[in-house]
């Protein structure tokens, strides 16, 4: 399968890229609640926020807070997602849940909100 010319895709450490490029589209899933603490998760926020294109759109994927601290983190993702409010605006949520108790994750998608057309704001 051949990737489409006008789609680049970057794998990259979430506390060290750093690009004047401009993303549509930036996903982090399952990454941020490795970081030692809300200071580095803060940094790491700014920085991908200062990367969305205006009207561009974050896809953010986490286990919530209760199982992240179980397993020895500091953040999950309604604490992650507490962050990226401060930064861009929540469009949609989705709450993911297994069979087993470690299977609880939400899912959140967020724009950059320099551009006000970009489609309605999600409810809570």
């Amino acid at each position: 399968m051949m990737d489409p010319p006008h789609i680049n895709w970057i794998v990259s450490d979430v506390q060290h890229f750093s690009t004047e490029q401009q993303f549509d589209l930036i996903v982090v899933a399952e990454v941020l609640y490795y970081l030692d603490g809300s200071v580095e998760v803060r940094a790491a926020v700014r920085n991908l926020a200062r990367m969305l294109a205006p009207g561009g759109q974050l896809v953010f994927g986490s286990a919530r807070d209760a199982n992240c601290r179980r397993w020895g983190h500091v953040a999950g993702a309604e604490t992650v997602i507490a962050i990226l409010e401060e930064e861009l605006v929540e469009i949609d949520r989705l709450s993911c849940v297994g069979q087993s108790l470690n299977e609880d994750c939400l899912l959140a998608c967020f724009r950059n909100g320099t551009s006000p057309s970009c489609g309605p704001t999600y409810q809570r």
